[in-house]
């Protein structure tokens, strides 16, 4: 029998605890740095589910696109940048002592959690 399906998971009550994360307002400057794109592997985000600590992980992969005019004499340089890609792969979930077996619609919906979060 799956643990998942003995145990309910309201994603309304939701504390986060502590992460190990990129945030998503540091995106541009990473992309910045890196030339357009970066990954990061095993991120996490822990939260407090009713006194069970859910922690979910995955990697992350984004990309943009950057434009830069160094300006002239009269225009003052410009740059702007652009999140072109973004991917979240959940890796592992815990809730509890339990790694729960995920699926499609398990990784969705982690995945909602991680955005919601960023």
């Amino acid at each position: 029998m799956n643990f998942i399906s003995t145990y309910t998971i309201n994603l309304n009550d939701l504390k986060m605890i502590d992460s190990d994360c990129v945030k998503a307002n540091d995106w541009v400057d990473l992309i910045c740095e890196n030339e357009g794109d970066f990954s990061r592997e095993g991120e996490f985000m822990s939260f407090d589910m009713n006194g069970v600590e859910l922690v979910i992980f995955y990697d992350l992969q984004v990309s943009g696109r950057i434009d830069y005019d160094p300006g002239d004499y009269w225009t003052p340089p410009y740059s702007d940048v652009d999140i072109t890609h973004e991917s979240i792969d959940v890796t592992e979930v815990t809730l509890g002592e339990i790694e729960i077996e995920l699926d499609k619609e398990l990784k969705e919906m982690f995945t909602k959690v991680i955005k919601n979060n960023l």
